[in-house]
């Protein structure tokens, strides 16, 4: 399966997040925001990567 880390900022401060290729049709995003792990699937690698990005940002600014 394929998968890679990826770095992104939220809110000012970097963090790595692990996309995977969970199945043909299904990538999952995986890292920790905050000490608190953020786990999302999507249908690809970028819209995974996003809803992690996403999810991070709804969770505040610390």
């Amino acid at each position: 399966m394929d998968s890679g880390e990826r770095k992104v900022m939220v809110w000012g401060k970097p963090h790595v997040v692990l996309v995977s290729r969970i199945s043909n049709a299904a990538w999952q995003a995986v890292g920790d925001y905050m000490g608190e792990p953020i786990r999302v699937e999507d249908r690809s690698e970028g819209s995974a990567f996003m809803r992690w990005r996403d999810a991070a940002i709804s969770k505040g600014n610390p």
